[in-house]
């Protein structure tokens, strides 16, 4: 019986001296020659970044509605991924767990470190949600992480609050279970990670990615409990958040302003379902609380390529797990709504049709 979640993590790392940068000793000055800097620069870049940045760690944390000791600023959630994968997957002795269809980094970042993967679907015919008895029952001691990812990509639907805190509950010290929720702000019900102080075991991925905007700068935050972050900040590089990321952050991000096209997304969303329902060729709508919408069609391929012939590039996802003809339409500006509209309308039959 574990009594701390961390003593699932690497040994070696939980007793690994981190790598201490010069920034990171926190010495206070106005002279810096500790760092083999070049002085000499006239930009105000010369200087190493802190390794998290206060300015924008504070900022982030009030944004999420965590303590500062319980979040680590990464390069996106993909780098969330992998540092709690490096963290606590073994090469060759342990394994993750993932439901898909599902975002298809959790596979990648395994698959480098050598951990093996353990799928145990969501059920399609109750709108993918998790199925909770055959995930405990394949479950196994070598598991060390189940990713669950909601609003789940590429579906669009909101996994049970309840059955996300039951998988905590049932293997609280036995297996982390990661909520990544990169599409939370689009859905209507509130993020999990207000339950963190409640289940040692519960992990929270976020990004600036999707909400805010801010793809191209790529920041992210892993939310988890204070013991968990402590070994995170062990394995992380010594500077992953450049000071000009940190600057451009820090000005961007308005809650305010991000909930107004929150609004106008999910707006436009319901005039594209809407407009979906309606296409002879559209066979099915899933319901998304995120900012796309998965449809089934009577030929993915052919609709792909109806849409590059007006410039529109969507994501076919046939190739997911029982997701057959299956394509992803991520709702744009109104004005590129409304000439997907167009491109959907004005295809001819036997294109879309077959």
């Amino acid at each position: 019986m574990k009594n701390n979640i961390t003593d699932l993590a690497r040994k070696e790392i939980v007793s690994m001296k981190a790598y201490r940068s010069a920034r990171s000793e926190g010495l206070k000055g106005s002279v810096f020659l500790d760092a083999n800097e070049n002085a000499y620069s006239d930009t105000r870049y010369n200087r190493y970044p802190e390794s998290q940045p206060d300015k924008l760690a504070d900022l982030l944390t009030n944004v999420y509605g965590v303590d500062r000791q319980q979040i680590i600023v990464t390069r996106g959630s993909d780098e969330g991924i992998d540092l709690l994968i490096r963290l606590f997957c073994r090469e060759g002795l342990d394994k993750i767990m993932v439901c898909p269809p599902t975002y298809g980094m959790y596979k990648v970042a395994a698959t480098i470190q050598g951990a093996e993967i353990i799928e145990v679907p969501l059920i399609k015919d109750r709108e993918f949600s998790l199925d909770v008895d055959a995930l405990l029952c394949a479950w196994e001691p070598a598991i060390k992480i189940i990713f669950l990812c909601s609003p789940n990509n590429p579906t669009g639907n909101v996994l049970s609050k309840s059955d996300i805190l039951s998988l905590c509950q049932s293997l609280s010290d036995k297996s982390v279970i990661v909520v990544d929720e990169a599409y939370i702000e689009f859905a209507n019900e509130e993020s999990v990670a207000n339950c963190i102080n409640d289940y040692p075991n519960l992990v929270i991925l976020r990004t600036l990615s999707k909400a805010y905007g801010l793809a191209g700068i790529r920041c992210g935050v892993t939310i988890a409990n204070s013991e968990i972050i402590k070994l995170l900040l062990k394995i992380i590089a010594p500077y992953p958040i450049p000071s000009p990321i940190s600057d451009i952050v820090c000005q961007q991000v308005n809650s305010n302003i991000t909930q107004n096209i929150i609004s106008t997304i999910q707006k436009e969303k319901e005039l594209m379902k809407e407009f979906l329902t309606k296409i002879p060729s559209v066979k099915k709508v899933w319901e998304s609380q995120a900012n796309y919408l998965l449809i089934q069609t009577v030929d993915a391929n052919k609709m792909m390529n109806a849409c590059l012939k007006y410039g529109i590039v969507i994501r076919n996802r046939s190739s997911d797990y029982g997701l057959n003809n299956c394509v992803r339409i991520t709702i744009g500006s109104p004005n590129e709504n409304a000439l997907l509209r167009e491109a959907i309308s004005n295809v001819k039959k036997n294109i879309i049709s077959g």
